[in-house]
């Protein structure tokens, strides 16, 4: 197989492997939180949100660069040909992880009063308490994850977020209703809710620990040669680790300030302290995780793209590391683009849908999404060029490029929040303004690395011209059916869906490459050629 069809392979079969993990793990998320609304009620979700923020932040330090940079350090080990370096990476990593996290855990067990009170939220310090272990076994699995993905092994973080995901349904919802049971305030019960996170985690951590076991039991590596030295792949692993860190660690900052900004500018504005609450709960809770949903469905190609750069760059293969990205960016494209028309058109059933029982947030929930969809294309693209700029080794510019971001939102919602014509909506469009921002600045630094723009006009074009008939197809179907039968929403999503797949075969947004590079692709391509769906 031609060099360029096994890099594409590599791609879209690792994403067909996470993609439905990614699926799973969204659908269980929202899923969650209807019931959680209901028990713990929209006020007393703000307790929740306000501690997942934090523990996002304090996460961000202990367990996000560190499994990026581990798998591009295998990846560039096993591409060298280096047999037992990459297990000795594997243990330098452990070790490095798991003192973070141990560390993150003691702090934000120790400084959760303090913490609760810095945003406003005293009452949160219980929920920041009870997800605090969560580091320490974020950061095992995290090492575990960035082994195999390194190795091109997708399978295992796929598992990984599958059991984390259900941990949190199961657990989350069963300790929850203990607490309500009991008796316990909102506070309590949003602790007890939170600390499912953790018990998923728990979970996941002992099925990859087996995992890894077993494999390192049945596959021993040989290698001609000395490994590197233990102190060198540490020095390369926080070299790595630390520009890709704080790139997380900017956005989650202003996500985290977000949460003591938006209501506090809302009152500004003269609203009351409940209404205030109220509404940055409808934004953060209900808006923000369809408009997350996107971005998390297309992680996938970050974390497949990752190793492939990498590997391309340490062979000094520049022709192909561009021939993968512009693959990559095709596909972001493509499901990026129908789904933030979807979102900004059914945003109000879709939230409907979901939660029905919550009338008054999803009205002011919906127009913050239909805006929030504006972001899309830019936060999926902005995410993977971050992406390809930290594997070639540039990355220091994806966390410039995020300062000033983030910059630039919290500027924006300072001005905006408190402006009595716009208040909640200055929410969304700092988001936008702070996505564009990002987007502008890595896209001119990545076509200088590669001399030139990795993404052709065509590639926006096709799946615009596939996805703007189809949901317009998909809103008249639901204007027509929406007073006739219930759940109208369903079969407008279904037409959508079914005439985008058809437009984007006919229309060259989905080619022939990318049904081959798929599993079962060949077959695939033969069945849609034989039903004339495709040349």
């Amino acid at each position: 197989m031609p060099e360029q069809d096994l890099r594409q392979k590599k791609l879209l079969g690792g994403v067909a492997v996470l993609m439905p993990a990614a699926l799973f793990t969204k659908i269980v998320g929202l899923c969650y939180k209807i019931p959680l609304i209901a028990i713990v009620g929209v006020s007393g979700m703000a307790y929740f949100l306000a501690a997942y923020h934090v523990y996002s932040v304090v996460f961000v330090l202990s367990a996000t660069g560190l499994p990026t940079a581990l798998s591009l350090l295998v990846a560039r080990l096993a591409a060298k040909g280096e047999g037992t370096a990459p297990r000795r990476a594997l243990g330098v990593a452990l070790l490095l992880f798991l003192s973070v996290g141990l560390c993150g855990t003691a702090a934000l067990w120790c400084l959760a009063p303090f913490l609760a009170e810095r945003i406003a939220m005293a009452d949160a310090a219980a929920a920041i308490m009870a997800i605090a272990p969560a580091l320490l076994l974020a950061a095992f699995t995290g090492a575990v994850k960035g082994y195999f993905q390194g190795l091109h092994r997708m399978l295992p973080t796929a598992l990984c977020e599958v059991l984390e995901a259900a941990g949190k349904l199961g657990f989350g919802l069963w300790f929850a209703l203990l607490a309500k049971g009991r008796g316990l305030p909102p506070p309590l019960v949003a602790a007890y809710a939170i600390f499912g996170i953790t018990a998923g985690l728990a979970l996941a951590a002992l099925v990859l620990g087996v995992w890894l076991l077993i494999h390192l039991l049945g596959h021993r590596q040989k290698g001609e040669g000395t490994p590197p030295p233990r102190r060198a792949l540490l020095g390369e692993l926080c070299r790595v680790a630390l520009p890709i860190t704080a790139n997380s660690l900017v956005m989650s900052l202003a996500t985290l300030l977000d949460t003591a900004l938006i209501s506090g500018r809302l009152q500004a504005a003269g609203f009351a302290p409940e209404v205030a609450n109220g509404m940055y709960s409808a934004y953060g809770n209900l808006a923000m995780p369809l408009y997350n949903l996107v971005p998390a469905l297309l992680a996938p190609v970050n974390l497949s793209l990752m190793p492939l750069l990498g590997t391309a760059f340490s062979k000094g293969d520049v022709k192909g590391g561009r021939e993968v990205l512009s693959g990559a960016m095709r596909l972001t494209a493509l499901l990026s683009i129908p789904a933030a028309l979807g979102l900004a058109v059914f945003a109000e059933p879709l939230l409907e849908l979901i939660y029905g029982s919550a009338g008054a947030a999803v009205a002011t929930a919906a127009p913050l999404l239909s805006l929030l969809a504006l972001s899309v294309l830019p936060v999926t693209l902005l995410t993977l060029l971050g992406a390809a700029l930290q594997a070639v080794g540039h990355t220091v510019l994806p966390v410039i490029a995020m300062g000033v971001g983030a910059l630039v939102k919290l500027l924006a919602e300072c001005l905006l929040l408190s402006l009595p014509a716009v208040q909640i909506y200055g929410a969304p469009i700092s988001t936008l303004l702070c996505n564009l921002t990002v987007l502008v600045i890595e896209a001119i630094a990545l076509s200088r690395v590669l001399s030139g723009a990795a993404l052709s006009p065509g590639a926006l074009f096709r799946p615009l011209l596939a996805s703007a008939p189809a949901v317009a197809a998909g809103a008249a179907l639901y204007i027509v059916l929406q007073r006739q039968i219930p759940f109208a929403i369903l079969p407008a999503l279904l037409l959508t869906v079914c005439l985008f797949a058809l437009l984007a075969l006919r229309t060259g947004a989905l080619c022939a490459g990318d049904l081959a590079a798929l599993p079962m692709g060949d077959r695939l391509y033969i069945l849609l050629c034989k039903c004339k769906l495709m040349k």
